[in-house]
């Protein structure tokens, strides 16, 4: 058998999650290592930390589309036949398509209104409040969009091994 490179884009969600968690364990190491040698917490530390845990739970939302982790219902396929198995699941991955795809629209009213008002982090002035809500429209966008992927992988791969095996 021959290994197949995995392309650059089905690595963004994991990468995402990877830098994001090694920065947010060093700005919390750092932020207990100042709070009991000097004395000192910064003020921006857990703001930023939070931003960062965000982001990296909508990078698993993605990411769980990817790998078929999200929710669905797979209960079914313990109890009814491979066929009413299928359907249930392509009705699960439907739904979660549509609430994915609901929740973006949403999120992007969110960002509109936030932008319009022109509001920060207290504790990071400097930065537009906005970017909190990014990760939600992209990890939103994200899942249905790896359900798509990861189901048509599925139905190419099923369609060659028919190709394969008929012709042997």
């Amino acid at each position: 058998m021959e290994e197949k490179k995995i392309p650059w884009y089905d690595k963004i969600e994991k990468s995402v999650i990877i830098v994001l968690f090694t920065c947010m364990v060093a700005i919390i190491g750092f932020t207990v290592f100042s709070r009991y040698i000097f004395g000192y917490t910064p003020s921006w530390a857990e703001q930023a930390s939070r931003i960062m845990f965000i982001w990296i739970s909508f990078a698993g939302v993605s990411w769980a589309g990817a790998t078929g982790a999200h929710l669905r219902v797979t209960a079914v396929t313990m109890f009814a036949g491979e066929k009413v198995s299928k359907i249930f699941l392509l009705i699960g991955d439907l739904i979660t398509m549509g609430f994915g795809l609901f929740i973006a629209y949403k999120m992007l009213f969110i960002i509109q209104t936030v932008v319009e008002k022109g509001q920060t982090f207290a504790s990071m002035q400097w930065l537009p409040a906005w970017i909190l809500y990014v990760p939600a429209v992209a990890g939103m966008i994200g899942l249905p969009a790896r359900i798509i992927q990861t189901r048509y992988r599925t139905y190419k791969q099923a369609k060659n091994e028919a190709v394969e095996g008929g012709s042997n």
